[in-house]
């Protein structure tokens, strides 16, 4: 009585307790989560208020950039109208010709331009040699009387085809005074040409009028700004002008291109969303007040604060009976485990259990804890035993089948059927799939592709698959059949074909498969696997993603190639002359004649392409050129080598160095080419008075005199004879323009061994006598 009373008690007491703690968890896992989902609710209820906003302030700004740009288009068809008119041409090309219906025509043209296009208040044409300047008033101004002259230096610098000036003030001569927005393009349009421009000047209250079209939030602005951060069109006239970049609420907009943020203005929150012209880089800007915005984010929280109240109050009449259902079960089985140890002693039975889940784990601990143990080690045991067994297996070890055995069964693989067979799979292009992935990933999907070539094993006969190198698999492969032996081999390739499909069709990497030959003996595994590896060599002719049987390719072994190295010296010639189509037909011709004979070793076509490698690292050592310059830095020819896979790798690698090193080479050539060239002009212009001859050029860069010549025509566009007539006639027309020399003597200082030479070598180039030339500068006064 007394025991059962006290237990009584304690569980009692403790039930408050636990209870307790079990409420107050199940309510707060309750109303935790709502809160956060309601929190969460509604920022994404003000974000989404935000971002209504905001769309429909960008679609404001893409609407009102749409406007400007099409004005800015127009303004471009206007100037490339007056830019294109042969009147206005003739006017700036021809301004002494005094044509006066052509002006008339010009101005006609200006004034209807101006009156019928709505966003132009003026227009200039401007004559750079003329000094000249009509105006759409009517008018025709000298550079001097022209009152607006603010836009001369810029069209004297611009390199754009066409200019725009931000917001300025424009005074007529009449004392109008008119805030305009300028553009200015040269004549002829898109020309580079500065002998004259034409100026139109817009309206700034009509840009600003497209720029706000209709669809303008309430007391929102908008507002334009040029790249320099100037106020250039804008509600208030008063703010044109004003220099903005730098102000803290506007600094953001000159960052990039398009976007929108949230910044303070005199105290009150705004969104400002921004976008840039392609025409200018001018920013458009759109500023709207926070206060609505608020308002319903405002509202949508009361609800959700309301709504979030009511749940509260209902999840706790949930949480109390939940509580109640949650603890009984835990009672009873304390009353349980209590009245099992009755055997035990008084004190056992009356010492107060502090934590109930915790009294029920320790007696879980106690009774699983030897065995977690054991299986533990166990599992850790498992793969190093399988790894160290299956790799014996495979490569030859010393373990006798007794051993063997016992291995197995531990494992849980059964291998006792009669025939063994050993599948080698490599990974094709596997440097390739290791830079790809990294080493978690890659790790997982050997794992997956072991698994997958297991389970396939499986459903034939019995095995195992393990990894023997990074880009390599063994498939250990145990199956029943006493066949011909004929017929057991096409059955080994047929399961080839199966695990070679299923890999194509599950993972990002193929495989290429060497088939070993079949034994009967598991002691024998090894012999199947080093056929199985020698067959993968021969991947180099059959290419990726193949299947590759022992028994095939030793049929060829003994038979006998003479290889011709005279090949390997032709393609080396073609790469140190820089011939990268020649070298690469040698390298065509080189694999084809491999691939037709088929039957080459795979260790001597890798002493081939060895000798070949080392040949283009000494051409690279003959011609003074770096390997790091040709194929960049830590670049290794014969690692990269090694990574090919199939003669067809091969042969594409060695046409992508040959074009890189060729192309070196000719680089290397053409430098030095330049400076023989050079070399010669300054020769010849430091030597125009004497008799200069091909022999003497060709004695001073050290080439034959046939080669002076082509190197001359094809780097200076003409030949040698008629480079040297046009140097001398060109000192000589100085000559007669600055000094008081006859014509005869003139032409002895330039070269000419006879006056009827020099007269008729420079007529034939001027047009002219030399005399004529002399008279004709003398009377121009230059």
């Amino acid at each position: 009585m007394h025991s059962g009373f006290r237990m009584k008690q304690t569980l009692v007491f403790r039930f408050n307790t636990l209870f307790f703690k079990t409420f107050i968890i199940i309510i707060l896992s309750s109303i935790l989560p709502v809160i956060a989902a309601n929190w969460i609710i509604y920022r994404q209820s003000s974000q989404l208020i935000e971002k209504q906003i905001l769309k429909t302030s960008m679609n404001v700004l893409n609407k009102s950039s749409e406007m400007v740009n099409l004005i800015y288009r127009e303004i471009e068809q206007v100037h490339k109208q007056i830019a294109g008119n042969k009147d206005v041409i003739q006017f700036i090309f021809n301004p002494h010709l005094e044509v006066y219906p052509r002006n008339l025509d010009i101005l006609n043209m200006l004034g209807n331009i101006s009156a019928t296009n709505e966003y132009i208040e003026s227009i200039y044409i401007y004559g750079s040699h003329s000094k000249q300047i009509i105006h759409s008033n009517g008018k025709l101004y000298s550079l001097d009387e022209f009152p607006d002259t603010f836009w001369i230096p810029v069209y004297e610098k611009s390199r754009v085809p066409i200019e725009w000036l931000g917001t300025r003030r424009v005074t007529e001569d009449t004392g109008f005074n008119s805030n305009v927005i300028t553009s200015i393009c040269n004549i002829p349009f898109r020309s580079e040409s500065k002998m004259g421009a034409v100026v139109i000047n817009i309206k700034e209250r009509m840009i600003y009028a497209a720029i706000k079209g209709d669809n303008a939030i309430e007391h929102s602005e908008i507002f334009a700004l040029s790249s320099a951060g100037i106020v250039i069109s804008h509600r208030d006239e008063n703010r044109l002008y004003d220099f903005v970049r730098y102000r803290p609420y506007l600094m953001q907009t000159f960052s990039t291109g398009t976007g929108s943020y949230i910044a303070d203005m005199y105290g009150m929150k705004s969104l400002f969303a921004f976008t840039t012209s392609p025409h200018n880089n001018w920013k458009y800007v759109y500023r709207i007040p926070l206060d609505h915005i608020q308002n319903d984010s405002h509202l949508v929280l009361g609800i959700i604060l309301a709504i979030t109240l009511i749940y509260i109050a209902l999840s706790m009449f949930i949480s109390l009976a939940i509580s109640r259902g949650i603890y009984n079960p835990v009672a009873n089985l304390i009353k349980i485990i209590l009245v099992s140890q009755r055997s035990g002693s008084e004190s056992s039975l009356q010492k107060p259990i502090t934590n109930e889940y915790k009294f029920l784990e320790q007696i879980y601990c106690d009774v699983i804890d030897q065995n977690r143990n054991l299986e533990q080690r166990l599992t850790e045991l498992k793969p190093l035993i399988k790894e160290k067994l299956f790799s014996g297996l495979v490569k030859g070890g010393n373990e006798n089948m007794r051993d063997i055995s016992e291995k197995l069964n531990f494992l849980g693989y059964d291998l006792s059927l009669n025939n063994y067979l050993v599948i080698a799979l490599q990974i094709d292009d596997y440097h390739r799939w290791y830079e790809r992935y990294g080493d978690i990933e890659r790790n997982l999907q050997k794992l997956r592709l072991i698994a997958t070539i297991e389970k396939i094993i499986m459903l034939h006969a019995k095995g195992v698959c393990i990894e023997v190198k990074p880009d390599k698999l063994v498939a250990i492969i145990n199956y029943d059949g006493d066949g011909k032996f004929i017929v057991i081999q096409e059955n080994s390739v047929s399961f080839a074909s199966e695990i070679k499909k299923i890999i194509e069709n599950n993972f990002p990497f193929t495989v290429t498969l060497g088939i070993g030959r079949i034994y009967k003996n598991i002691l024998d595994i090894n012999l199947s696997y080093k056929e199985a590896m020698n067959a993968l060599k021969y991947k180099l002719y059959q290419g990726k993603n193949e299947i590759i049987d022992i028994s095939d390719i030793e049929i060829h072994e003994n038979e006998l190639y003479l290889y011709h190295s005279e090949k390997e010296r032709t393609i080396i010639n073609k790469l140190k002359t820089g011939n990268h189509r020649e070298a690469v037909v040698e390298i065509d011709e080189l694999m084809k004649e491999i691939y037709e004979n088929g039957n080459i070793s795979y260790d001597y076509l890798e002493n081939i392409f060895i000798r070949i490698t080392s040949s283009i690292a000494e051409v690279l050592i003959d011609t003074g050129i770096s390997v790091d310059e040709v194929f960049g830095t830590h670049y290794n020819l014969y690692d990269e080598l090694s990574q090919r896979e199939t003669l067809e790798d091969i042969g594409a690698w060695l046409k992508r160095i040959s074009f890189k090193l060729t192309h070196a080479i000719n680089e290397h050539n053409l430098k030095r080419l330049d400076r023989n060239v050079e070399k010669i002009i300054a020769y010849i212009d430091d030597h125009l008075q004497e008799d200069i001859s091909l022999n003497s050029l060709a004695e001073l860069v050290g080439f034959s005199t046939s080669y002076i010549s082509k190197i001359f025509k094809e780097n200076i566009g003409i030949n040698y004879i008629e480079y040297l007539s046009k140097k001398r006639i060109e000192k000589s027309k100085l000559l007669l323009k600055d000094t008081i020399f006859n014509i005869k003597e003139i032409g002895f200082r330039v070269g000419f061994n006879n006056i009827q030479t020099f007269l008729r070598t420079f007529k034939r180039h001027e047009g002219i006598t030399p005399g004529q030339y002399r008279e004709n500068i003398r009377n121009s006064g230059k």
